[in-house]
């Protein structure tokens, strides 16, 4: 009996299936498309071959070129999960992209080469392109997998064994056609049924949302597992090979044509088996039920937990990997993390394969945060919903009592404090919640509610810098504010006594620009937000400069006196350096008296340009000199200084790659050195 065409039209009928579901939820999986539009081309392949079959009277080699759209239609599939490993970049990486460009090519080639009337026959040569589409296949197939971070595996499983089995197959059967040069007709009419197998699978593909994946059991238990499955395992294929045979040999004209479906069939099913989360879950709790003494090997469950918790994961945030490492521990693929923020109120920080809830806060003085805190049960929602009176009369919310997706509350007891609670969803397998769950839930919730609390404190920290920042930028504004006021106010109280003088008013108008450059500078610091805003660097004349800041000193006593023994240049901030200067003698003025002196020396030694301030002040203490110089808000000025200048000084000119020294004795003087790289001789230098 040829049953090549009912075969390839179930193969067809099941892609179409396959189209409607993919772009029934493209919308809210865009990634559905490449799935349709692959199904798409083998709705027609399969079409094609059942119409040839049915005009030939047997099933066909291969459908030629129609082989080729129904390949690359699944090669695009696989290349889209592969380029989703860098979605936050611009475009999949450089081998990937190669590799789509000579994969589409041979595509391209291969199906002109098939689809043109040309005098070819269905010899060696289409047999082994058949055969190395069906390795690529495998080759995308296993590299999508490998490629796919361990919590993505859920969603691609089935869909990579899908189309592992389906490229399996066409393996086998080229390999067969290009090895002997025949064929076995009853396994290449199977070929359509064969098809359709794979097309719930990929089904299943489409509906899922990732997973993580569960760690490695431990050692003893891991053994027991393995051997348990393995022997399963071998008393199925056992089954099934011997259903196979009677098969074979019983089914008359049909047992051929049934052996290959079920065989493929049952070891598909197998696959499924094996690789079905929920299954292994179950085995694991009757193993650990009834070859252990305690459910849990704490060693390696702790190791685990702490892994899980400490581990830094750029793709799934602490809070998610909070949920994901106590759920670990009793099998629960998510839930939800409760939090205490700082209004005292508990908000849904964290959740973890749940979907999108947005359950309003939890009230300190509600009644689930209170019986918890009181306690510190851990809640059976399924023992609750069956007997309330069992905790108490205690009056869960709406939202945790009704949604039966969520199973158990735990705290998270930071000393006698509520740090938050987790509600965890329904374990893969279903469990009761003995004595043993409860004391590792508890103890793991206190383990949590520390590194929540860590959390927060380094949150809170990081807050706590910026708002540093601020105000270390309000000191430098209100600094720069203060010297702009001072200069105004001196021009201010000379002002009657010389306004008829052109050189005064000269003077006035030079300084009151330079106080509207300050204030200008002082509102770019404000828009940019920062303390010290970038300044292009340029070459500094230091012997220009230490005269431009005598002259901008002279209207004090004492005045500075210039000791330029050689000209010097540096590369920086004209004017951050220029206020440096100009703060250091104003202090150097401010403590000595009218009949002291003040030097400004500027010499080379080496590749250095040294720069003094050199005065007969009142000094510092030795004490002060050595807890309190240079940083911010300390002065020997008192009301009058707000400490903030010699800290500037210091940071700009380390920011110039330069050193600043104080040598000071109270009663004697101050000696400021400054210690700038030299960079050029001043013939050199660009005009200032």
């Amino acid at each position: 009996m040829n049953l090549a065409a009912p075969s390839y039209l179930l193969a067809a009928l099941a892609f179409l299936v396959l189209v409607v579901l993919a772009l029934w939820t493209w919308r809210q999986r865009p990634g559905s498309l490449w799935v349709a539009g692959a199904a798409l081309l083998s709705v027609i392949w399969a079409l094609h071959m059942a119409l040839v079959a049915r005009e030939i009277g047997e099933a066909p080699v291969s459908g030629g070129a129609f082989e080729v759209l129904r390949n690359a239609g699944w090669f695009a599939v696989l290349f889209a999960l592969l380029a989703r490993r860098g979605a936050s970049a611009a475009r999949p990486p450089a081998p990937l992209r190669t590799a789509m460009i000579v994969t589409a090519a041979l595509m391209f080639g291969l199906f002109v080469a098939l689809a043109l009337p040309l005098p070819l026959t269905y010899g060696a040569w289409v047999g082994t392109a058949m055969l190395g589409m069906a390795v690529l296949g495998l080759v995308l197939v296993e590299q999508v997998f490998r490629n796919t971070p361990l919590q993505r595996r859920w969603e691609i499983k089935f869909l990579s064994l899908g189309l592992g089995a389906l490229f399996a197959f066409d393996l086998f059967l080229f390999a067969d056609l290009v090895l002997f040069g025949a064929i076995n007709s009853p396994v290449w009419q199977a070929r359509g049924l064969v098809n359709a197998l794979v097309v719930p699978l990929i089904a299943i593909s489409l509906a899922r949302r990732p997973l993580q994946a569960r760690e490695a059991p431990v050692v003893s238990r891991h053994l027991l597992f393995h051997t348990a499955a393995l022997i399963g395992a071998g008393l199925y294929l056992f089954a099934i090979g011997a259903a196979g045979y009677y098969l074979r040999h019983v089914g008359g004209d049909l047992g051929a044509f049934l052996q290959a479906v079920f065989l493929f069939g049952a070891a598909l099913l197998l696959a499924v088996i094996v690789a079905s989360g929920s299954l292994r879950s179950r085995l694991r709790v009757f193993l650990a039920k009834h070859f252990f003494r305690y459910s849990f090997d704490y060693r390696q469950e702790w190791l685990r937990f702490t892994g899980t918790l400490s581990a830094e994961d750029d793709e799934i945030p602490f809070r998610q990997r909070a949920i994901q490492a106590i759920g670990e521990l009793v099998d629960s693929p998510g839930g939800l993390l409760w939090v205490r923020d700082r209004n005292g109120t508990y908000a849904l920080e964290g959740v973890l394969n749940l979907g999108d809830p947005s359950y309003p806060p939890e009230e300190p003085d509600g009644a689930l945060v209170e019986f918890v805190a009181r306690t510190g049960w851990v809640i059976d929602l399924n023992e609750y919903r069956r007997d309330p009176e069992l905790y108490q009369g205690l009056q869960l919310p709406e939202w945790l009592a009704q949604n039966t997706r969520l199973w158990v509350v735990v705290p998270l007891l930071k000393g006698e404090r509520l740090q938050g609670f987790v509600v965890l969803a329904q374990p893969r397998a279903p469990r009761k919640i003995d004595w043993e769950e409860r004391d590792l839930l508890k103890t793991a919730g206190r383990q949590l509610a520390v590194y929540v609390a860590l959390v927060q404190t380094d949150e809170a920290l990081l807050e706590a810098r910026q708002f540093e920042a601020f105000h270390r930028l309000a000191a430098f504004l209100v600094h720069d504010l203060k010297n702009v006021s001072a200069q105004l106010s001196l021009v201010c109280s000379n002002a009657e006594r010389h306004l008829s003088n052109p050189d005064f008013v000269r003077d006035a108008l030079n300084t009151v620009g330079n106080a509207r450059d300050r204030l200008e500078r002082t509102l770019a610091q404000l828009r940019h937000a920062q303390a010290t805003p970038d300044t292009p660097s340029r070459i500094i004349p230091l012997d220009r400069l230490l005269a431009e800041v005598s002259e901008a000193s002279s209207h004090r006593s004492p005045l500075p006196r210039l000791d330029l023994r050689e000209p010097a240049a540096v590369i920086g901030d004209q004017d951050g350096l220029k206020n440096v200067l100009l703060n250091l003698v104003r202090n150097a003025q401010e403590a000595t008296p009218d009949d002291g002196s003040i030097n400004l020396n500027l010499y080379t030694e080496g590749g250095w340009a040294i720069v003094q301030i050199e005065d007969t002040g009142s000094g510092m203490e030795p004490a002060f000199l050595k807890n309190r110089l240079f940083k911010p808000f300390q002065t020997t000025k008192g009301n009058a200084g707000m400490g903030i200048g010699l800290y500037e000084a210091r940071d700009r000119i380390l920011r110039m790659g330069g050193r600043i020294t104080v040598d000071s004795e109270a009663g004697v003087g101050t000696v400021f050195t400054l210690k700038l790289p030299l960079q050029m001789a001043p013939a050199m230098a660009e005009p200032s």
